[in-house]
This record gives structure tokens, C-alpha cells and sequence, in this order.
């Protein structure tokens, strides 16, 4: 099958190639894969960035999986042994094992979901990984009706989503982008939206409940600012580069929270089918619509992979077709 493979960091070594066909063990779906949802997980395994994470990419030299991407939707073409929930046929969104940026992909069962029947592949490609993130930040911060919120990226893959599902959940929700999302952030549910090239959020007298930061615009000591007594900064920031990339900031946050009079909080998102399912019921209701900006095909995706890295892409997401 053809596939983008990677045997060491750094863009020159990405290339789309032949490698052998997955086969599904215990519990694992094989997918033909149709699209593939683009992440900044992506090139954070492409550039080995920041340099303390590459333990947990692979090793030090190269990435593991040796195939790219992270989301898919497609088609169940084999079901591995104990699997019952899927068989061939089924058509599935959700996160990928060893690689998506293929032909053919593995998934395990739990961390997928069927398709939403009212989405293409290409716009449920675009789901799992930023709008599974939205929803566990947005849960983790117990945000209710009435609340104020301030979501900053608001025009970005998990930006996009936090808006929408933050609206549907009775949030009053500020978006912070920049002008040329800002009449689509507001069409997804934002009561007001600020654009960060005339106004400093963080400079200003609102304050909200919790503020929910994904840009790497502002640092969290000036978003604690306008967070009311007792609130909440979500932090998920992970576009800085270099040895140690956000971590200082997000390691030292727990210190800062016990010092602050609010909270700072940053989540470790995990492939849940079951927030698939949730997100699912949302997009049946009529209240979630991925953003897909573009589309590469499987030949383009390394360009695909370098319109996000660092601030390079803010508009809702960029997917790669399969077939």
C-alpha cells in the first residue's frame, strides 16, 4: 500500500512509499482509509519538536510508527480476532494505530465510532483528534449554562470545535482570532469575538469563568488576569519548539495555580470511542459542523503537515484524501 512513512526527524525524510499491508490483531479493525484528518501531532512527529517529547514519539533519531497521521475515516475492509462490535463494510471515524496517511490502517475498537451519516469522510476526518480535545477540556473545566467562556484560537482546528460545543452546552462564548475567521467563529456560536490584531484580550476589563487557551498568543500568567476569583485557564499550547517547548510553562502551572487566585489546568486528551459517540450526537442534533479549510491529496500531504506546524494554518482543518 502506499503510505507517508518517516524513518528519521526533519521534513526531508517524509516521503510517500510502498510498505507492506497492515493486518489486524486482538481487538483491531483494518480500515481503507478515505481521509485523514491533519494535526499539529503531526509535525510535532515530523520535526522531532520540541526535543524533550522524542522518548515518547519513538527515539531520539526517528519516530515510531514509521507512517504518519493520527485520525481517519473510512471503510472496515477485516475484522481481527474477538472483534465483534465492526465487519467489513462498516464505515468508521475515529483514531488510527500505526499511521493514517495510508491506503489501509488499524484501528482498535475502542477508539473509534460509526460515521456520522450526516458527514462526508473528509469532514468526519477532520473531527477526532481537535474536537475529541475541545470536548475533554471543556468537560475537565465542568463548563455550564450561563458561564462565560474565552476561546482563544477560536478559529483553529480545536478552537472551532471548543466554540460550537461550548455554545451548545449554554456557554456565553467570546472567540479571539483573527479578522478573516471572524465571521465564521460567530456563525459557530460566538456571542462576540475579538480580533487579536486590534484588541488585547488580556489587556481588557472583561473577565470570564474560564478561559480556554490554544494559540500560544498569550502566556498564562496574562489570560489569569482576566479570569474571574476562583476561575479556570484551560492551557493547551503545544506550538513552541526547541529543547523543552511549552513544558516550563505547563509544569510550572500547578505552582502558579496555588499562588493565583484561579486555577490552571491542562488536560491529557486520550482516543475515546465513546467521546466519538458523544461528538456524534452532537453533529446528529445539528449543533457541531467540522471547518474544513482544504483538502491535499496523499502525494501533498507533507504540505498539508507544514501548514500547521507552529501558527502557519488557523482555519478550521485541513484533511488529506486517500481514495
Amino acid at each position: 500500500m502506499r503510505a507517508l512513512t518517516q524513518d528519521r526527524y526533519g521534513w526531508e525524510h517524509l516521503r510517500v512509499g510502498e510498505v507492506p499491508d497492515p493486518e489486524p490483531g486482538q481487538g483491531q479493525v483494518l480500515v481503507k482509509v478515505r481521509a485523514a484528518g491533519v494535526n499539529p501531532y503531526d509535525w510535532h512527529y515530523a520535526t522531532g519538536q520540541p526535543l524533550v517529547a522524542r522518548a515518547m514519539m519513538g527515539t531520539f533519531t526517528g519516530p515510531r510508527p514509521l507512517v504518519r497521521g493520527a485520525d481517519l475515516s473510512g471503510v472496515v475492509v477485516a475484522a481481527g480476532p474477538g472483534v465483534t462490535q465492526y465487519a467489513p463494510g462498516d464505515e468508521v471515524f475515529g483514531f488510527g494505530t500505526g499511521g493514517t496517511f495510508a491506503e489501509l490502517a488499524l484501528a482498535e475498537v475502542g477508539s473509534i465510532a460509526r460515521r456520522p451519516v450526516d458527514l462526508t469522510h473528509v469532514e468526519a476526518a477532520a473531527m477526532p483528534m481537535a474536537a475529541v480535545t475541545a470536548l475533554q477540556y471543556l468537560r475537565a473545566a465542568e463548563l455550564r449554562a450561563g458561564q462565560h467562556i474565552a476561546i482563544t484560537g477560536a478559529g483553529g482546528g480545536i478552537g472551532h470545535f471548543a466554540v460550537q460545543i461550548a455554545a451548545a452546552w449554554g456557554a456565553e462564548v467570546t472567540g479571539v482570532c483573527g479578522p478573516r475567521n471572524a465571521a465564521m467563529v460567530r456563525e459557530l456560536g460566538a456571542s462576540e469575538v475579538i480580533d487579536y490584531t486590534k484588541d488585547d484580550v488580556t489587556a481588557g476589563e472583561r473577565r470570564f469563568d474560564v478561559v480556554f487557551t490554544n494559540a500560544g498568543r498569550y502566556s498564562l500568567r496574562a489570560l489569569g488576569r482576566v479570569v474571574v476569583p476562583g476561575g479556570l485557564v484551560l492551557a493547551n499550547d503545544g506550538s513552541r519548539e526547541g529543547l523543552l517547548g511549552p513544558m516550563p510553562e505547563l509544569m510550572t502551572a500547578p505552582l502558579v495555580s496555588r499562588m493565583r487566585p484561579y486555577r490552571i489546568l491542562n488536560v491529557s486528551a486520550t482516543t475515546s470511542g465513546e467521546d466519538l459517540g458523544v461528538l456524534e450526537g452532537l453533529v446528529a442534533d445539528g449543533v457541531l459542523l467540522p471547518i474544513v479549510s482544504a483538502t491535499y491529496p496523499l502525494e501533498r500531504a507533507v504540505d498539508a503537515i507544514r501548514q500547521v506546524a507552529g501558527h502557519g494554518h488557523a482555519r478550521g482543518k485541513l484533511v488529506v484524501t486517500i481514495s
